[in-house]
C-alpha cells in the first residue's frame, strides 16, 4: 500500500518537469510542470491490394528500423568492392545476424520476413544452401541451436510444448521440424521462421571473420 499513486496516476500528456517523489513535503511528490513534452514520429501509408500488402510494408519496416549507415574514412582509404554474398538470397528471407563467435566459428541467423497467409508466394517456405552462401568463402558444417545460442537444437526439440487446437490432434513436441535439419547445409525455413546456426568456414578460406553483407 505505501507505493499507492506513485506512478499509476501519472497523466498522459506528460510535462517537461516532475518533482521527485521523496522528501519532506509529500503534497508536491510527483507534480508537474513546464511545458508539455512532445513526441514525435513518421507514419508511412502504403496503398495496394491487400493480398500483396505484406510484401510492400514487411522490407519497408525493415528498412525504417535499420536504415543503411554511411561510414566515413580518411585520405588514401581503398573502399570495399562488391558484396559477400555469392548470391541473392531468396525474397522472403534476410540475414539478421553475422558475426565472430570464435576463432573458428561464425554465428549466423536466418529469418524469413512473412507470416502464414500474408502473401501467395513469398508466405511459402524458402531454401538457402549455406555450403556456398558466401563469395570466397566455404561452410564446412553449421551447428544448428537455440535461438540464444545457448542449446543445441536437438534440446529445443526435446522443450517444444505440444499445442492442441479444436480440430487439430497435436503432434509430439519432441516431433521434428517439417524443414528438416541442416546436415547438408541446405537450410528451409517456414513463415516467421528464425535459425541459428554456428558456422565454421574451410580452413583455406582463412579464420572465421566480420564478413559484411
Amino acid at each position: 500500500r505505501g507505493n499507492d499513486a506513485r506512478g499509476v496516476a501519472e497523466p498522459l500528456n506528460e510535462t517537461e518537469f516532475v518533482t521527485p517523489y521523496v522528501g519532506p513535503d509529500a503534497g508536491t511528490y510527483g507534480r508537474h510542470y513546464g511545458r508539455g513534452l512532445v513526441t514525435r514520429g513518421k507514419h508511412f501509408l502504403l496503398f495496394g491490394a491487400p493480398d500483396n500488402a505484406a510484401r510492400q510494408w514487411r522490407p519497408l519496416a525493415d528498412a525504417v528500423y535499420m536504415p543503411l549507415q554511411p561510414f566515413f574514412a580518411g585520405a588514401g582509404a581503398q573502399p570495399g568492392r562488391g558484396g559477400s554474398l555469392a548470391r541473392a538470397l531468396p525474397p522472403n528471407v534476410q540475414i539478421v545476424t553475422l558475426e565472430v563467435w570464435d576463432d573458428r566459428r561464425t554465428l549466423l541467423r536466418l529469418a524469413h520476413q512473412f507470416g502464414l497467409g500474408e502473401d501467395v508466394e513469398l508466405s511459402k517456405p524458402a531454401s538457402v544452401n549455406l555450403a556456398d552462401l558466401f563469395a570466397g568463402r566455404t561452410v564446412v558444417s553449421a551447428d544448428e541451436r537455440g535461438l540464444a545460442v545457448s542449446i543445441a537444437r536437438e534440446e529445443v526439440l526435446k522443450r517444444r510444448v505440444s499445442w492442441r487446437t479444436d480440430g487439430d490432434a497435436g503432434r509430439d513436441a519432441s516431433e521434428k521440424h517439417p524443414d528438416g535439419g541442416a546436415s547438408d547445409l541446405q537450410v528451409t525455413l517456414g513463415p516467421l521462421q528464425i535459425r541459428t546456426f554456428l558456422v565454421e568456414f574451410a580452413t583455406e578460406s582463412g579464420p572465421a571473420a566480420p564478413v559484411v553483407v
